[in-house]
């Protein structure tokens, strides 16, 4: 089983008989003997003989396998159908032998009943005949047929033999185990019982032993002599240089090699059939192994060294090739053999390399200033362009994007750098253009966090990226890579975009002051005379009476409303002395007054929560101002919640920053003592955009009609008149928080004002 190179069909041979022995094995051990029919131990013998009869088939079929190798010829359906017909047959008899042997002794053919007598031997004699005995025959057949077509004798041989043998070994087991017992009437149908079946066929299980053993043999002696690998060594031989001579036990020359007729100057057909004492000195000892140095011999008029090797080689089981390998050790006529032809292939090959040469250097000096054109017009691009192979490896770079990423040539990005617009530009064979913004290390950021980069003074670039593919055969494709700097051209088109709005924020404005001026004396009078009616009402109801509260909050919103008046009317004649003096008042006040105010008009389904408000804290500055503030924030805040409900929070509290605070879209909050008022929604959220943009005058994300957008413009005039601060926070979906810094007026500060 070791041996590799034997074929298949040897090698399940040698598994059969292992198995075919040791069933025998099982049965003379444990089923010999006398068993009644129906009891386990005779049905489990009929089972282990039903296994052996179906190894007698798998012997039948592989030696018809090794017949179609020695023919080199294939039938596996012939094969397949005799060992599926076979398979059926024993698996039948197996069961009625031991479910119901009587049924077996019934079988009648056209009025025969071959089973009445020995069912068991004969049913194996049966399976004989039909299944194993035609793969004997039919292995013998071609072995005669390959020695009688075999050009080499010693093969003929040898097949000639194997057939013999086989022949020889097949007859002597059938005669063993089929004719002499059925002459001598050794078994009968009550005799059968008493042997095992183990012991049925023992003969052909020894001979198929045999028969294992000399193909194996046969097949490493002769069949791959016939096969490829004699055939390439042959042909080996035949074109080596060396001188081989193979010649017989007479000394007659079988063979010699093209080395040999060129060494000796006899041609291989001259030296067939003669003596090698005839070709070499007669002194030397021809058949046995050795070697001989130095030895002489006179060619053409020279004398050449040779050294000498006999050996010798069996080539079949029966057969024994002698060999005469050797060299010319003076190699002169050999050597000015080889030189003449080598000179004269040298002269043509140097011809040859000189008109390729030629060739190869106008075709290098073309594709040198293709390629110096092309590198120079690269790298006189303004922006950075790079290529790239099938896999994603860089091909070429022009120096912009060698200078900010580095030579590249020969490497590939890391795959999970690589965008999606690459890869649909590489595998779909689509462009794909899409613009980017960077930060300075090359990095993708989102708007955001430009603008928080753009806060803090930070360096970030607005790219376009254009991925092209090389449309060339199949996916993946071959891309071309542009990327654009668009840094200076987009701060060009901001700056453009503020000057515009600022122009049309001052037209506007200029109108808006106009308008102002011819309206205000008319809502002056309105307001005059609103206050005067309130006062009379309060005059004339008696005291205590439920309306005087309605009518005191509506001459407080009068008078609110004429003082800013006022201060609008001052600030369109320029007369900053006319300001409202600032004081000093608990803002708290302030923002439960706005809370009674926006409760009046307030939808259901939104909530106010004003009840976490510090009422120790006092601050300083004008109480319109801040009542205007707290009133424009409150009204933003409940139209982000108009269509989704949700709450207002009023908070104040008292908050001491120990260092400069620091955030997005609001200027620096300095170190100190604040009252910090909190005006919190849970309505739709700003994006970053909008964020920008909210301070602007006359930007309104309101429908037309719904706003003018001067209201947050206004509160930031206020705050910085009031040296306040502010910061916002946002979130898209969940709401916004405004934090109002306004100082806190301490009871020292007070105190010494009032000592002044």
């Amino acid at each position: 089983m070791a041996v590799h190179h034997i074929p298949r069909p040897v090698r399940r041979l040698i598994l059969i008989n292992i198995i075919w022995n040791l069933g025998s094995v099982i049965g003379i051990l444990f089923f010999n003997g006398t068993h009644e029919v129906g009891t386990p131990t005779y049905i489990g013998r009929q089972i282990l003989f039903g296994i052996q009869m179906f190894f007698w088939i798998r012997t039948g079929n592989e030696c018809y396998s090794i017949g179609e190798e020695v023919a080199f010829s294939r039938h596996n359906k012939i094969r397949i159908l005799l060992n599926g017909i076979g398979s059926f047959v024993v698996v039948t008899f197996t069961i009625l032998l031991a479910i119901a042997p009587e049924a077996v002794t019934r079988i009648n053919f056209l009025g025969f009943t071959p089973f009445s007598e020995r069912p068991i031997f004969n049913s194996a004699i049966l399976i004989y005949l039909l299944f194993l005995l035609p793969g004997y025959l039919a292995t013998i057949f071609q072995l005669c047929k390959n020695g009688m077509h075999s050009i080499n004798k010693a093969a003929a041989q040898t097949s000639s033999y194997m057939a013999a043998s086989f022949a020889i070994f097949i007859a002597v087991a059938f005669a063993f185990d089929i004719i002499i017992p059925l002459l001598s009437g050794v078994l009968s149908s009550d005799s059968e019982t008493q042997i095992g079946t183990s012991q049925i066929l023992i003969w052909n299980q020894f001979m198929a032993m045999f028969l294992t053993l000399l193909c194996g043999q046969y097949y490493t002696s002769v069949s791959y002599k016939n096969k490829s690998s004699y055939w390439l060594l042959n042909k080996l031989i035949s074109r080596m240089e060396e001188g081989i001579i193979y010649f017989d036990d007479n000394g007659q020359i079988v063979h010699a090699n093209q080395g040999a007729a060129k060494l000796l100057g006899i041609s291989s057909t001259s030296m067939k059939g003669k003596s090698i004492k005839s070709v070499f000195p007669p002194s030397l000892e021809f058949f046995r192994e050795t070697v001989y140095n130095d030895i002489r011999i006179t060619i053409g008029g020279e004398i050449h060294s040779f050294k000498i090797h006999f050996f010798r080689n069996s080539q079949t089981l029966t057969t024994v090739l002698n060999i005469a390998f050797f060299v010319d050790q003076s190699k002169t006529l050999l050597l000015q053999q080889n030189l003449k032809t080598l000179n004269d292939q040298y002269v043509e090959y140097t011809h040859d390399l000189v008109r390729y040469q030629d060739r190869l250097n106008k075709e290098a000096s073309i594709k040198a200033e293709k390629e110096n054109v092309l590198n120079t017009l690269i790298n006189a691009l303004p922006f950075r362009v790079w290529y790239k192979n099938e896999q994603g490896v860089y091909q070429k770079q022009n120096q912009q994007d060698i200078e900010k990423n580095g030579a590249r040539e020969g490497a590939s990005d890391d795959p999970q750098l690589i965008s999606s617009f690459e890869r649909d530009a590489r595998d779909l064979g689509e462009v794909r253009v899409h613009p980017s913004i960077e930060d300075k290390d090359g990095k993708e950021i989102t708007q955001d966090e430009a603008n928080t980069l753009a806060k803090n003074g930070d360096v970030y670039g607005f790219f376009d990226n254009m991925y092209i593919p090389i449309i060339q055969g199949k996916p993946p494709y071959k891309t071309l890579c542009i990327k654009v700097d668009m840094t200076e051209q987009r701060r060009l088109e901001q700056e453009r975009n503020m000057l515009r709005e600022q122009k049309f924020i001052h037209s506007r404005l200029e109108e808006l002051g106009t308008m102002c001026g011819a309206f205000a004396h008319d809502y002056n009078n309105i307001l005059g005379s609103q206050i005067g009616f309130c006062q009379l009402a309060q005059e004339m109801l008696p005291e205590g009476h439920q309306a005087s509260m309605f009518i005191a909050e509506a001459l407080k919103a009068a008078q609110r409303g004429k003082t800013s008046l006022e201060e609008l009317l001052n600030a369109i004649r320029g007369n900053a002395n006319a300001a409202t003096p600032a004081m000093v008042f608990s803002p708290y006040m302030i923002i439960e007054d706005v809370v009674k105010k926006v409760a009046l008009t307030l939808p259901p389904t939104i909530v106010i929560n004003s009840q976490d408000l510090d009422h120790s804290l006092k601050i300083k500055g004008i109480v319109a101002s801040l009542d205007r503030i707290i009133s424009n924030l409150a009204n933003n805040a409940i139209f982000a919640m108009k269509k989704t409900g949700g709450t207002l929070t009023f908070k104040l509290h008292e908050q001491v920053l120990e260092k400069e605070l620091i955030t997005p879209y609001a200027p620096p909050v300095p170190a100190g003592h604040y009252a910090q008022m909190d005006i919190s929604d849970t309505g739709s959220g700003m994006d970053s955009g909008t964020l920008e943009r909210i301070f602007a005058p006359f930007f309104t994300t309101k429908a037309p009609g719904e706003g003018l957008g001067l209201g947050l413009s206004s509160a930031l005039r206020l705050l910085k008149e009031g040296n306040a601060y502010f910061t916002v926070h946002t979130t898209l979906g969940k709401g916004t928080t405004f934090n109002l810094y306004w100082p806190l007026n301490t009871e020292t500060e007070t105190e010494t004002k009032k000592e002044d």
